[in-house]
């Protein structure tokens, strides 16, 4: 056994207030673990780089608990359905001719990991979660604050055989007056397009509940006219994709 792979797990906490938060990093799964979680799943492959310890946790003391961990994120792929053949037939064909996945007939999945998943939520007595057309207000956000904590995690990731990139992400920034979580994935396959999918999650200490937004954007690379360097880059390439879907909530203390 590798050393890494007996090098204990790095795990930060904050007490921020009524809020206990903690992110965890480790290795990657091992063989066995990697077993268990295909049977689990119903996938027939995993992620090159899956970080199945690595989790962001907050626990509020009235009972509220919100985590972002790579498994609950797994379980919103379609393990049936290969998507981007369907929702780009035939650009796909086209451009992939040669591609290793092209010849996925025997157990077809979405190979590029997407997933809708926005956090895992518990509460000790009653979740409560509301729509709403209210927004995330930025320019507070900008607003320079002391950053009282701060840390990213890498969930999972895959190069897709050199086809390009798939990669989920969780960051969180605590200041004084509250705390912003990202939770990201981002996927590039070269010549077919490029997909964002986000939720944000802001809360300000005044009030009684998190606010928490969530979007999907996608364009396929023949209709981006932005230089190809920033393709790889999901902070700068989301605000030339269109916006798919949009929706807002309230997640109530």
């Amino acid at each position: 056994m590798s050393v890494s792979a007996n090098k204990p797990p790095v795990i930060e906490e904050f007490q921020f207030g009524p809020w206990n938060i903690s992110t965890t990093k480790s290795r990657i799964l091992n063989a066995e673990e990697s077993d268990e979680l295909l049977k689990d799943l119903e996938l027939p492959h995993l992620p090159d780089m899956l970080f199945i310890h690595n989790r962001l946790e907050l626990k509020h003391e009235e009972g509220l608990s919100l985590k972002m961990e790579p498994v609950e994120a797994l379980r919103g792929v379609n393990a049936h359905e290969d998507l981007i053949q369907v929702s780009m037939a035939q650009d796909w064909q086209e451009a992939r001719k040669n591609s290793p996945y092209i010849n996925k007939v025997v157990h077809p999945y979405d190979w590029t990991f997407t997933t809708s998943y926005s956090g895992t939520l518990e509460h000790q007595t009653e979740l409560r979660i509301e729509e709403t057309e209210e927004k995330i207000n930025y320019e507070k956000l900008k607003i320079k604050e002391k950053i009282l904590f701060f840390d990213e995690l890498v969930l999972y990731e895959d190069e897709l055989d050199d086809n390009g990139c798939t990669k989920l992400i969780a960051k969180i920034r605590v200041m004084p007056s509250g705390f912003f979580i990202l939770l990201r994935f981002h996927l590039r396959v070269d010549n077919t397009l490029i997909r964002v999918y986000d939720t944000r999650i802001y809360h300000e200490i005044e009030k009684d509940y998190l606010l928490r937004e969530y979007s999907e954007r996608e364009d396929a690379t023949q209709n981006l006219s932005v230089d190809r360097q920033i393709w790889s880059d999901p902070n700068l390439i989301v605000d030339h994709l269109p916006l798919k879907l949009s929706k807002s909530d309230k997640i109530y203390l």
